[in-house]
Parts: C-alpha cells; structure tokens; sequence
C-alpha cells in the first residue's frame, strides 16, 4: 500500500502551507495591533479619534501655535469628518473642536486680551459690533478661570442645538448672567461667533503653518504610544 501513495509535490506542499497559515490567522485577530498610531506634537499625544457629546470625531489637522517667539499650545481640530479647505469646514453640519494643549502658563488677563484682539482682527467691523454681547460673555468666562498651565486641555466646540461651549480639563465653563442681560448657560447659541472663532486659526489672517496644519495639509510625527478612540470627560454634558 505504502508503494501505491504518490509523494506530494512541492507545489501542493507549499499550497496546504499556505492554507494552514490563512486559517491560523484568521482564527487569533488579536494577533493584530489593538490600536492605531496617533499623533503626536510637542511630546502632545493626540488621539485619532474621540467621541464628544456621544458623537465620534476625527482628527483634522494640528500645529504648534506661537505667540511671538514662544510656543503657546499645541492646536487641533477634530471634526465629524475630514475637511481640507476652510469654506468646507465652515459649511461643514454637525460638532466642531478646536482643542488648545496648552504648552505655558496664561493669567486670564492675558487670555482675554489675546482673545479680543485676534476676535477683532478676523471679523469686520459690522461682525465686531454684531457680536459684542457674545464678546463679553467669552471675556467675563474666561476671568472666572484665573489662570491656565501648562498641561491642561481646552476644548472649544460648536454643538448643534446649544452654541458654542468651552471646557478646561473637562470642566464647562459657565457663562456669567450678568452679562449681557443673559441666563446661566454653558453655552453662547451664535454661530457666527464660533464661525469668527474658527477663522482665528484656519482663516487667512491665521499663520500659514497653522493653518495648513490643522487643514491637515501638514504630515503630523506619528506616536507608537497606541491612541485609541477616547470618550471625554465632558461629551454628554
């Protein structure tokens, strides 16, 4: 019997090899890597992507942003989907983020005065005096904060329904009722205002390396520290 049994061929051996590795691939997918690379800036990790307000978003684009010659955070943009143009991601439906990784210590006096002048620099003079209600609401916010350090997360969103909203390391800022004849909210219900926001770092006042960056125009250093898709502390509030 033995004598009758035709030896395999090195094809055919080389066939059920190949079948036996399929199979044993297909039967261990842990095998493969759990998360996929991140970005990172400034030893800033950035996650690819992160779910806000029980919304998945992705990372657009993201830069250091400087303030003469010191660094003053490291910028991204997360958004619903990928946008490579500014009027886009202006037209664009659904959550916008722009998150500060703040890279130095700011005093709110600061905060404010950077705010207002970069505010005026990208709207027009009608837009200023439109929105100067929503101007002093984002002023009297952020002098409740103090001051900010180098570490801590500033989220700047734009959800649909509410307005824009502002969290630092997770916690909302309120907006103060005083102002402006308002009601307690965390929120300032004006797109407009988020739009000028945006323009502040994508728009064509905004530096050339920033803006690129965080149109996702720019190749970001990648980081084998394993992101993996994060909920935040403040998405459902």
């Amino acid at each position: 019997m033995q004598d009758d049994l035709v030896a395999l061929s090195p094809f055919e051996n080389h066939r059920r090899q190949l079948m036996a590795s399929a199979m044993a691939a297909a039967l261990v997918p842990w095998a493969q890597p759990a998360h996929a690379a991140s970005a990172e800036l400034e030893g800033v990790e950035l996650e690819e992507t992160i779910t806000a307000y029980g919304q998945k978003l992705v990372l657009n684009g993201a830069a250091v942003r400087k303030r003469g010659y010191f660094k003053a955070d490291v910028t991204a943009l997360y958004l619903p989907e990928k946008r490579t143009t500014p009027d886009a991601i202006f037209k664009l439906n659904g959550i916008r983020r722009i998150q500060l990784n703040l890279l130095r210590e700011f005093t709110s006096s600061t905060i404010s005065r950077i705010f207002i002048a970069d505010f005026k620099q990208n709207s027009t003079d009608a837009e200023f005096k439109q929105l100067i209600n929503e101007i002093s609401q984002v002023g009297a916010a952020y002098s409740a904060v103090k001051r900010v350090s180098k570490g801590d997360v500033v989220n700047l969103d734009w959800l649909p329904g509410k307005g824009w909203m502002c969290a630092i390391n997770g916690k909302q800022l309120m907006i103060d009722p005083g102002v402006a004849g308002g009601s307690s909210s965390h929120a300032i219900n004006n797109e407009l205002a988020y739009q000028i926001y945006l323009r502040m770092y994508i728009g064509p006042a905004a530096p050339e390396e920033l803006r690129n960056g965080l149109l996702g125009l720019t190749r970001l250093p990648r980081s084998t520290g394993g992101g993996r898709d994060s909920k935040d502390k403040d998405g459902d509030a």
